[in-house]
């Protein structure tokens, strides 16, 4: 299962995921970057890299 996630950004920091997820070849179908799948392989990352009981 996918998990639900919401993030804020402006477009500065959109236009910088995307053009990330594209250099990584994450497309849409449409062949649009995919920002979302980018940002849920990185909060995957964190998930499994960062010490217990980490907080921001």
């Amino acid at each position: 299962m996918r998990p639900l996630v919401g993030v804020k950004m402006d477009a500065i920091q959109i236009a910088f995921y995307d053009e990330q997820a594209a250099i990584e070849g994450l497309l849409m179908k449409s062949g649009k970057p995919n920002r979302s799948e980018l940002i849920r392989i990185k909060l995957a990352f964190a998930d499994e890299h960062m010490p217990a009981g980490w907080r921001p």
